[in-house]
């Protein structure tokens, strides 16, 4: 999958971070930032954010900070776009890895031809475990999940996603 896939065209330069958003609100385990000094700032302004703030209770620390900087600073909202949660952050499926969650909804699951899925919250001593179906579909290289790009649909959803986002 390339990268570029999911990037804005480039009448678009003032977008410098491509985030998602899930039931929590934003979702930061990937996410695509320009090299740009508003970058810069912006990474800055998130670590520096509980040192500055400390009696903001931040639930999931990073993430924590960078949406509140979205809420509070309008320098920083107006370079933010949030993109469908499954283009870069798709969710697991079962424990087998093929079947559904039935836990997560079916839209936000890893699917075939997918960038990647994503383990939020997945405790180190339990990543290899849950990794490991992911793994075994990976280096097996199972034609039904090694979809080429234009197969995917990702094409013409990227094109009238970006087409919808104004600036």
């Amino acid at each position: 999958m390339p990268l570029e896939t999911f990037l804005p065209p480039p009448h678009l330069a003032t977008i410098h971070i491509l985030l998602s958003k899930d039931w929590n609100g934003v979702n930061n385990g990937v996410f695509f930032i320009r090299v740009h000094q508003w970058s810069v700032n912006l990474l800055i302004a998130a670590a520096a954010y509980p040192h500055l703030k400390p009696d903001v209770e931040l639930f999931w620390y990073d993430q924590s900070a960078m949406s509140s900087l979205f809420k509070e600073n309008k320098q920083f909202t107006q370079s933010v776009v949030y993109c469908p949660l499954r283009w870069f952050n798709a969710y697991m499926r079962a424990p087998n890895g093929v079947d559904p969650n039935p836990d997560s909804p079916a839209h936000l699951q890893v699917q075939p031809g997918d960038l990647l899925v994503h383990f939020p919250g997945t405790p180190a001593a339990k990543l290899n475990d849950t990794m490991e179906p992911y793994l075994t579909i990976a280096e097996a290289h199972r034609t039904e999940w090694e979809v080429p790009v234009e197969k995917t649909g990702y094409i013409e959803e990227t094109q009238l996603f970006w087409k919808n986002t104004t600036r």
